[in-house]
């Protein structure tokens, strides 16, 4: 299916959706009403995941309870419902009851399918050496150990403790009771089990907290687990707390593996400390244990992958960066070890450290043509290509350590999708499932589960209307670019398809990241000429050409990465890419292929990429790979028809599926004679019962062979390094000793580098190929006269067939061929051509010499002297526009006609195109809907009379950009000619009322062209009457609501990384190769202190950087990259805690602006919100005045904080007492996590009545110390924190 088809049939169900909706709403307009409302909350809420309602799976729970609630209530209670007839004749207690069963049902299922979501194992990790020891001597080491200071001896075996904890967590999770009903019913016994959980992991030895945290469901006790509200309650942050912080440098990494991924699933802004739970992970992992970390974090077979944690579950700017500066840091380290050459780098050297991205459709499996995902029909829709595999699987080894990928090891394989992340893991799911059935088929399967970065709905979507690439590249690059981010250390090689914008993706990686890429491998899916954004002149001068290989197939591909210097596989892979390449095509199934000849095609494709890679691996000493071989379709001495005649099969090639035909050349009158005395005498010897042999036939060939080679199409091995002459498919008869150069029959070499571009003259393969290799083994022999026309014929022909050579007689007419299976049929009898009598009474059905064709050219001459001649000045139609006649020629039967439409041209055109205005049914239907050169009404003047019409009369009013004016010289009306029409005035001249000039001799005059006039014309308040003519038409309405639809949707722009600017092409301008972070001003530390942005160079990527002594005074300068510095935090101040400003107010840091500097701090107690720079921090705050917080003697709210002695007075909610405390004898209540009713749907009110200033886009503010009231902003305090 292409484009036009899909946009067919996406109209077609819009149309169909449109025309339900207006028919629904003429029948119950309150239900559907009702109905759209409900859709547009359901889009909104699954189109927007950032939204507050997502924070949290139980807010989740509720959206879907309450709105399930109300589909039903508007089915049963609304009076035009199809279904409130139903109800209207029984109780109505029975619709509540209804609802009711419908709103638990709804409950519990998400319930249940979220619980079985956190009780998911996790596919592709494997444990650490501490969680994989046997239980027995795990026991017996806890049984005789001691405990810690401190500690409790806890001598319960791992298996009694894992027990207690699934009892624990039986007793807090019910089934069919929800935990808000269950902690508000039993909430002291629902505490008891979870402080006795909490205690298990405190209690634990380093060894058996690894093997409880790997064997326990960690997702769901996280999530069960509740934060309550009275004091020393927070049992949830306390056992995170313990595990993430407490005791992280115990656990293995795999334990740390999971620790993240039970954050995730329990979601990040579920608890406000989760962020900085997964920044204490992470930076308290270095070097390889942090790559470890990541690339297992990647491999666990879901969405939940690292790319998601650090740029979608982190919504903090700050501890984003921390964790990305650490991840910069240890890879600069572990460089560090390789230049110097130390023990660990001797490990590392041991492993490939190279990334292997790909795309999927038409990469991983074949689109079979169908889009969007792809164009490649050379195999059909989800096959594998063979050998991509092995591939992937040798280039994650590399060259040096084992030679198979471990069964427990780790992968580095990412794919890079086009595919849009929908809701959750929606479209993510399909991929996975596909992954994971590669994974476990048999034969070549994938060695590692992939990580997988998907696309987005805005690049679709605009891919989708324009047809445009580039946003699918953007968004590729972009996933690639937050992918370095996390992974610096590494190497990567890109494996994508020239179908869509992977090309153009792959250059954009290279310019910005040129030491990241190692490789880039394309598969040709279509010519290269049609490749979006290739261009081998620009890559050759980037020096991305000579990393390229274009390839068609994999082992090809694989040749160029074991020939590349320093290659990228071994010679052993090689052959082990080309052993999986033959195992894949064989597991083809038959149903997958839609003919014969198209698995022929392949499999000789696939062929001439095998026979490239056996002369490189017999060179290497290494044994080549068997070819695939063609099945046996005519059997030996079956008779059958070919191309050059018929014949009988004498023998059979399986490899290049070629046939030794004994093709019959002789007279086809001879032909036939034979065959009809062989069919007499069968069928007499049928009567008599007598059973006969075939005819024997001469035992003899001759002395000519017909050798048939079927090349391929040279794209088929072209790289963009190699240029060859074309070549068609060639025949070459050889006889005698006639065996010269010029019969031989040559197929170009491949190369599969870029190198090859620098050829200027095409030269060809001295090498022998495959097709070569397959033609028979004819030898010169003596000429001797014979036959009776004198030819030199010899006596006897030597042939090599089946290893023995065999001497048989020639016999004339009888010829050897060597044909390819696709040009040979079943047999038919052969029979002279028909030749037609002379009936007179038959009608004759052709003739060469009076066609149809010339009859009806006759006729059409005929009717064209009859037509009636065009005036000068009458108004026509044609199939470019309507016109006015300028002269029409006889003798040519041409019409010369100026075109009067929304575009000027002379045209010369046939009497047959051309019509006169109105002529015809489908004229009129036209002239009616559309408004260019409709038929004046009454009162108007008429089209001769449009000298007195704009913009060929003068007084006309017009608004220009500078004012008021009024037209003084019109266009002429006159048709200019050709040899004048350089002379021709193009432009009005207006006269700007409002303008005076200096010496008051009079107002200035504007010239512009008519296109400005007709848009200032309109502007003045009057259209022309063919344009509101237009606005009337039907055809106006429809493109109206499809361009505004258009205009809507191009609103939404993908997110570009540096935005081309529109450069006149003579212009040269050198574009940025460094994208700008922080901004002038902003407040930084670097390794020699803090500092101020001055000023940013784009050419090289250096900041100016002037560094700041203790008091404050500039005292140095520093030129520093991105790399070497991060963005000032306020010290030992955190993001989303109190702290206390210079201006003796206290409140909360809501963020930091990482590009600036900039401290945003929330004042509850005026309600202001401040911009401070870093210096003006002070220090951390336990709560800031005007919090609530939870002591001992119950709850209240901090009124003030005395500096002096560090103490808070806290306002009891009860009896107004107040309380003196320090900071570590009470709690702060974090107002984000507090439940503010109204079942989470809160978002629904404060988009439908939020003010504009609040929503993105608004004004920005400064970078300066600002304050601003919140008051103004009509924000609460509460709403903001």
């Amino acid at each position: 299916m292409d484009r036009i088809a899909a946009m067919i049939l996406l109209l077609g169900a819009f149309v169909s959706m449109t025309l339900f909706l207006l028919a629904l709403f003429s029948v119950a307009p309150i239900f559907c009403s009702c109905l759209c409302a409900l859709l547009y909350i359901l889009y909104y809420f699954l189109a927007n995941e950032s939204t507050s309602i997502h924070h949290a799976q139980e807010f989740e729970n509720r959206f879907w309870t309450v709105f399930f609630v109300l589909l039903t209530m508007a089915g049963i209670y609304v009076k035009d419902s199809p279904f409130s007839v139903y109800f209207e004749t029984i109780h109505p207690g029975w619709g509540l009851l209804v609802m009711f069963i419908v709103g638990y049902g709804v409950h519990t299922w998400d319930r249940m399918v979220h619980r079985k979501t956190l009780t998911s194992q996790v596919g592709g990790l494997r444990r650490g050496a501490s969680a994989a020891q046997s239980l027995v001597r795990l026991n017996a080491h806890i049984a005789g150990s001691v405990a810690p200071p401190g500690m409790k001896n806890n001598h319960l075996t791992l298996e009694e403790q894992l027990e207690r904890i699934s009892t624990c967590m039986s007793n807090i999770d019910q089934l069919l009771v929800p935990s808000t009903i269950n902690n508000f019913i039993n909430q002291q016994f629902i505490m008891r089990n979870e402080r006795e959980i909490i205690s298990i992991f405190e209690d634990a030895q380093p060894k058996a907290l690894n093997w409880l945290v790997s064997h326990v469901k960690l997702a769901l006790v996280f999530y069960k687990i509740k934060d309550h509200r009275n004091f020393r309650g927070q049992h949830r942050t306390e056992l995170i707390e313990l595990l993430a912080v407490d005791r992280v440098s115990v656990l293995s990494i795999y334990s740390r593996v999971l620790l993240l991924r039970a954050l995730q699933l329990m979601k990040l802004p579920a608890n406000a400390r989760a962020e900085h739970w997964v920044r204490n992970i992470i930076l308290s992992t270095h070097q390889d244990d942090l790559s470890k970390l990541k690339t297992m974090t990647d491999t666990k077979g879901d969405y939940f992958c690292m790319n998601k944690l650090i740029y979608n579950d982190i919504r903090s700017e700050t501890v984003r960066q921390d964790i990305l500066s650490h991840f910069r840091k240890e890879a600069a380290v572990q460089q560090a070890h390789m230049d110097m050459g130390t023990r660990k780098a001797r490990l590392r050297m041991e492993q490939g450290w190279r990334k292997i991205l790909s795309d999927v459709d038409d990469t991983l499996t074949s689109s079979g043509g169908s889009y969007p995902a792809g164009i490649d029909k050379r195999y059909t829709k989800k096959v594998v290509y063979p050998g991509v595999i092995g591939l992937y699987r040798e280039l994650d080894l590399g060259i040096r350590g084992p030679e198979e990928f471990p069964p427990d090891g780790m992968g580095n394989l990412v794919f890079l999708s086009a595919r849009p992340h929908i809701y959750k893991d929606i479209s993510e799911q399909q991929n996975f499932k596909k992954f994971k059935s590669l994974r476990e088929r048999e034969g070549s399967r994938l060695h590692t589960i992939p990580s997988l970065l998907a696309g987005d709905l805005s690049s679709g979507r605009e891919f989708m209307m324009t047809n445009d690439f580039e946003p699918l590249a953007r968004k590729k690059y972009q996933n690639f670019k937050q992918f370095v981010s996390i992974y610096p250390e590494y190497k990567h090689v890109f494996i994508c398809d020239n179908g869509q914008g992977d090309v153009r993706a792959g250059e954009l990686m290279y310019d910005q990241y040129p030491r990241h890429i190692d490789c880039l491998f394309v598969h040709l899916v279509q010519d290269i000429q049609k490749t979006y954004g290739f261009d081998s002149e620009r890559w050759r001068k980037k020096g991305l050409l000579s990393r390229t290989c274009f390839f068609k197939c994999y082992p090809d591909a694989a040749l160029y990465a074991a020939t590349l210097k320093p290659p990228l596989i071994r010679m052993s892979g090689l052959r082990r890419i080309c052993q999986d390449a033959v195992a894949d095509f064989e597991m083809i199934l038959p149903s997958q292929w839609s003919s014969q000849s198209q698995k022929r095609d392949r499999r000789s494709e696939l062929n001439q990429s095998l026979w490239r890679c056996n002369n490189l691996l017999e060179t290497k000493g290494e044994k080549p790979v068997a070819l695939i071989e063609s099945p046996q379709q005519w059997e030996v001495g079956e008779r059958v028809r070919t191309t050059y005649g018929i014949g009988v099969v004498k023998g059979f090639d399986p490899v290049a599926d070629l046939y030794d035909v004994e093709i019959d050349w002789r007279p086809l009158d001879e032909q036939v004679k034979v065959y009809d005395k062989q069919e007499a005498a069968k069928k007499d010897a049928e009567k008599r019962g007598i059973l006969t042999l075939s005819a024997k036939k001469p035992d003899s060939l001759n002395q000519a062979t017909l050798q048939t080679v079927v090349e391929e199409d040279e794209s088929n091995y072209m790289s963009p390094a190699t240029s060859f002459s074309k070549h068609s498919s060639k025949q070459s008869l050889t006889i005698g000793d006639n065996h010269d150069a010029s019969n031989a029959t040559h197929l170009n070499d491949t190369s599969f580098g870029a190198s090859g571009f620098d050829r200027e003259n095409d030269v060809g393969s001295p090498e022998p190929t495959l097709a070569e290799t397959t033609a028979s083994d004819e030898m010169s022999h003596a000429k001797l006269k014979g036959g009776n026309d004198g030819s030199q014929v010899p006596p006897s022909i030597i042939t090599r067939q089946g290893g023995v050579k065999r001497k048989r007689s020639w016999v004339k007419g009888i010829v050897v061929a060597k044909v390819q299976g696709k040009h040979i049929t079943k047999f038919t009898p052969p029979s002279l051509p028909k030749v037609q009598g002379d009936d007179k009474n038959r009608s004759k059905s052709f003739s060469f010499w009076a066609t149809d064709s010339v009859k009806s050219a006759v006729d059409s001459v005929e009717v064209s002297k009859s037509k009636q001649l065009l005036s000068p000045g009458e108004r026509v139609t044609t199939p470019y526009g309507v016109g006015v006649v300028v002269e029409h020629r006889k003798k040519t039967n041409i019409i010369v006609v100026d075109m009067t439409g929304s575009w000027t041209a002379r045209a010369y055109l046939q009497e047959s195109i051309v019509k006169r205005e109105g002529a015809g049914l489908i004229g009129t239907l036209l002239r009616s809907f559309t408004g260019v050169a409709a038929s004046p009404k009454r009162g108007e003047s008429s089209p001769s009379k449009a000298e007195r019409q704009f913009p060929f009369s003068t007084g006309t009013k017009v608004v220009s950009p500078f004012g008021e004016g009024t037209v003084i010289r019109p266009l002429s009306l006159q048709i200019p000619s050709c040899a004048s029409s350089e002379e021709n005035v193009n432009t009005l001249a207006v006269s700007l009322t409002g303008w005076t000039l200096r010496d008051g001799s009079g107002t200035a005059t504007l010239y512009c062209t008519l296109n400005n006039a007709k848009e200032w014309k309109n502007s003045a308040g009057g259209k022309s009457p063919s344009s509101h003519r237009r606005e009337s038409s039907l055809f106006s309405v429809i493109g109206s609501m499809v361009s505004g639809t258009y205009a809507s949707f191009q609103k939404i722009r993908v997110p570009r990384e540096i935005e081309a600017p529109v450069i006149h092409p003579t212009l040269k301008v050198e574009e940025a190769k460094f994208e700008r972070y922080y901004k002038d001003g902003a407040a930084v530390t670097t390794a020699y202190g803090d500092g101020t942005v001055q000023s940013f160079r784009a050419s090289d990527g250096f900041y100016r950087v002037s560094l700041l002594a203790k008091s404050g005074k500039a005292f140095a300068t520093a030129y520093l990259q991105e790399d070497s510095m991060s963005y000032r935090l306020a010290r030992r101040c955190q993001e989303g805690y109190p702290v206390l400003t210079k201006y003796g107010l206290s409140g909360v840091l809501q963020s930091v602006n990482p590009t600036t500097g900039v401290h945003n701090i929330i004042i509850p107690s005026c309600g202001a919100l401040c911009y401070l720079q870093p210096d003006q921090v002070i220090c951390p705050l336990k709560a800031a005045v005007g919090e609530d917080v939870s002591t001992k003697f119950g709850e209240g709210k901090v009124m003030k904080y005395r500096l002096s002695d560090d103490k808070y007075e806290i306002k009891l909610t009860w009896g107004g007492a107040i309380l003196y405390a320090e900071a570590t004898t009470f709690d702060r209540i974090d107002d984000r996590m507090e439940y503010k009713g109204g079942f989470g749907m809160g978002w629904i009110l404060n988009f439908f009545y939020s003010r504009e200033e609040n929503k993105e886009g608004g004004p920005q503010r400064s970078r300066s110390n600002s304050f601003s009231m919140l008051s103004q902003s009509n924000v609460s305090t509460r709403s903001l924190i």
